[in-house]
């Protein structure tokens, strides 16, 4: 039942192509985010540190899904899929958390690219589903950026290591919907914001899609200098409990549910959606909904925002 919903993508992918002729469905596409290419082949998340000193990242902008999720100390870290273009360089790479160990349970063996965890978490990487793929496992697909200081500095070659790689299973379906042409019932939106105690994430409606900051700074790779610009948005509020893990300075790690529901607001083609999630079990996709009816996403980048549902009134703005 969960390759129905990309089949059903698809065929909606094909038809809207059809008049709009972005995107060939050559190639098989990726249920993260509708591009050719990513069908039949791995999946595996790369988690990026987001403190300023991580910053400019590598290969992030080449990804096809993008969480950002809250840590210790009200600080943000990015976890990146990558299914369709695997990056040479990606980094810096920082330690993994709870909460991505729950993102990765709706696939059969993902890979999880980290620099590394506490002794607690790692037990726990270990007994999940996921792949480690951290300088423990592949020390010869990891080197130090001189450039930057540790820990913002440890780097993996992540397509020389994906290569060879023969034990992570291929991407699989995670409940989304994909049509080039925009839903009915959206209202304007120009800009967005979420923010934490100490961090905080922005975009802005261009036509080419939502332009992201952080803290403030309008983010490009380090290398080619792009853009990070995803096709749609997701602000998604979801409940954040206070988890037995946490850093070694005493700073408590939240785990945050990404199975359940509740309310999410999508922004696409300079328009936002109040909308509802569901991910029912942790081996199923997360479905998005307007009154009960599927609501798609743009073909490209999805990136998601994952917010406290408790936040406070103003943690999370939409202005058209």
């Amino acid at each position: 039942m969960r390759r129905c919903v990309l089949c059903i993508a698809g065929l909606l992918l094909v038809a809207s192509l059809g008049s709009a002729g972005s995107v060939s469905a050559d190639g098989g596409l990726s249920p993260l985010s509708g591009l050719p290419g990513g069908e039949g082949k791995p999946v595996v998340m790369v988690k990026y540190g987001n403190a300023r000193p991580d910053r400019p990242h590598y290969g992030l902008y080449q990804a096809d899904l993008i969480y950002v999720e809250e840590v210790e100390w009200g600080l943000t870290r990015i976890a990146a899929l990558f299914n369709t273009r695997i990056p040479t360089v990606v980094g810096p790479t920082r330690s993994a958390r709870i909460s991505d160990l729950e993102i990765l349970e709706q696939f059969e063996s993902p890979g999880l690219v980290f620099s590394g965890a506490n002794d607690v978490l790692l037990k726990a990487v270990r007994k999940s589903n996921a792949v480690a793929l951290s300088p423990a496992e592949r020390p010869d697909f990891y080197y130090r950026n001189l450039s930057k200081e540790a820990p913002h500095n440890q780097m993996a070659r992540l397509a020389g290591l994906m290569a060879k790689e023969k034990s992570v299973s291929v991407v699989e379906d995670v409940g989304f919907r994909f049509d080039a042409a925009a839903p009915l019932g959206g209202t304007k939106a120009a800009r967005f914001q979420a923010s934490w105690p100490s961090a905080r994430v922005s975009g802005v409606w261009t036509k080419s899609g939502w332009q992201i900051s952080f803290d403030g700074a309008v983010h490009r790779d380090a290398q080619t200098k792009a853009v990070l610009t995803p096709r749609t948005v997701v602000l998604q509020f979801a409940e954040h409990r206070e988890s037995a893990y946490g850093d070694r300075f005493g700073g408590k790690t939240p785990l945050v549910k990404t199975v359940g529901s509740g309310r999410a607001i999508v922004l696409r083609n300079g328009q936002s959606f109040e909308a509802e999630w569901s991910r029912p079990a942790a081996e199923a996709g997360t479905t998005f909904t307007v009154a009960g009816a599927p609501l798609s996403f743009d073909i490209g980048q999805v990136f998601v925002v994952l917010v406290d549902q408790k936040a406070k009134k103003g943690t999370v703005t939409v202005n058209g």
